[in-house]
């Protein structure tokens, strides 16, 4: 199995890998006994991708009976390359166009890596996935609600608004409850920002009441009921059980996944939805890399191969002649400063890939 990817975001907090240890009730950690707020310890440990993570962090939480252990990674991004043994196992070239994506994608922070609908709760609670599992998950299940046709920076605003809003209105927060008691004006009012966003508040208030009266109030964890949630496809739905259940049944394919898997011919002409995408990537694609495709993917579509003008002058898959919708004009000599310039301006700061051609 290929390692969890680790995120630091790009909001100058790290967004970290943890796991939860049981601690003795009534124990306090972090803190002596008689304080009235608890604290966790976070410590970070040395792992291959990282020989300078020898920090540690503390964390409040509202669970004194919990320990977090974080390891934090202060690289962009670490995905997991494609195992010797899978090859073969896809079209031609597949595994070095992915591999080349995985190291191009350790060296920039697209909008996915912290604002994107998996690591956005997290980023604007940090620890909400440990501390709290099912106010994460709807959480996660807005950010996707919302994420149709916006962009993950808008998206994020969105969600910020709700968050802030939400905390000032109900003592749980940002979670079903407090969400339930909204009106489809008040919700509009939150998330005007984002595309459709008449028809996303009507879309969240029946959902919310769905999950009340259907699904005991939390997110359901097959697809066939999640699918049924008003304004959810398979695309959310399979994120949703990846991130917000740990169930790896599909792979959620958005447009950048979409266009590229067809311009590197990883799917037939045929598939010219994201479902049928969807459908012939899982009918090679070994499932250990269901889960990474889509947000490595997505935040080179996002930064690098850019939909209508990609930056072919700064990607290694163009540069090693293996994309053939290539620019050939830009794969020509260094990048010139005309060029640096309009690079800089780009979704990401690409200054170590700008650097690699220069």
């Amino acid at each position: 199995m290929p390692s969890k990817r680790v995120i630091s975001s790009s909001f100058e907090t790290l967004t970290k890998k943890a796991k939860v240890l049981s601690v003795p009730s009534g124990k306090t950690v972090g803190k002596k006994a008689g304080h009235t707020d608890s604290r966790v310890e976070i410590k970070t440990e040395k792992t291959p991708a990282s020989h300078n993570a020898d920090i540690t962090f503390e964390k409040s939480v509202d669970d004194p009976r919990v320990k977090i252990e974080l390891e934090s990674e202060l690289q962009p991004n670490v995905f997991s390359k494609v195992d010797p043994d899978d090859f073969n196992k896809g079209p031609p070239s597949w595994a070095q166009i992915y591999n080349t994506v995985v190291q191009m994608r350790s060296k920039f922070l697209a909008p996915v890596d912290g604002q994107g609908c998996e690591s956005m709760p997290n980023t604007i609670t940090p620890g909400l996935k440990v501390s709290n599992p099912k106010k994460y998950r709807f959480q996660l299940l807005i950010s996707l609600m919302l994420s149709s046709q916006t962009k993950d920076e808008v998206n994020y605003e969105a969600m910020v608004n709700l968050n802030k809003g939400l905390e000032k209105k109900h003592a749980g927060g940002f979670c079903l409850e407090a969400m339930s008691e909204l009106s489809e004006i008040e919700i509009d009012s939150y998330i005007c920002k984002v595309g459709f966003h008449n028809r996303k508040a009507q879309y969240i208030a029946k959902t919310c009441q769905m999950l009340k009266s259907e699904f005991n109030g939390d997110i359901p964890n097959r697809i066939e009921d999640i699918v049924r949630l008003p304004g959810v496809g398979p695309k959310m739905g399979y994120l949703l059980l990846q991130a917000g259940w740990n169930i790896n049944s599909g792979i959620g394919v958005d447009v950048h996944l979409h266009r590229l898997a067809l311009l590197w011919h990883w799917v037939s002409p045929k598939a010219t939805t994201p479902e049928k995408c969807r459908v012939e990537l899982e009918s090679w694609l070994p499932e250990k890399y269901w889960r990474d495709i889509n947000p490595l993917i997505v935040g080179f579509g996002q930064v690098v191969c850019v939909p209508r003008a990609g930056n072919c002058d700064i990607c290694t898959v163009g540069r090693n002649g293996l994309c053939p919708g290539a620019n050939k004009r830009l794969l020509k000599g260094p990048v010139s400063e005309e060029r640096k310039v309009k690079l800089m301006k780009q979704r990401a700061d690409l200054t170590t890939l700008i650097n690699d051609y220069l």
